[in-house]
């Protein structure tokens, strides 16, 4: 299946390669940010008040309509935490507990 606007055509194998590597390259772009990010010290307190914000540590069930929308909010942050734990958990820890020293 050919798509000209964007140049890829599924059933040509080099066209195939090609995309996949542009994926790996943008999704290891993405990793190395993140680790990045988590080495600032700025950065953790800054990941750590997004964390708060999808509500990650708290019940989503408000007993109405809203738990859709906090569960949304949660699963953002369960993805966040997800690669932080699968790239630098001790990192997690380091954010715990210099955060909890600051509120």
């Amino acid at each position: 299946m050919t798509d000209p606007a964007a140049g890829y055509d599924a059933g040509d194998r080099l066209s195939v390669s090609d995309r996949q590597k542009r994926h790996r390259l943008a999704a290891e772009r993405a990793d190395a940010d993140l680790v990045w990010l988590m080495n600032q010290r700025e950065g953790r307190r800054f990941v750590w008040r997004l964390l708060q914000l999808c509500h990650l540590y708290e019940s989503s069930f408000t007993g109405t309509s809203a738990t859709f929308f906090r569960e949304g909010e949660r699963n953002v942050g369960l993805q966040v935490l997800a690669d932080i734990v699968r790239l630098c958990s001790d990192l997690h820890a380091r954010m715990a507990g210099e955060c909890q020293k600051e509120f």
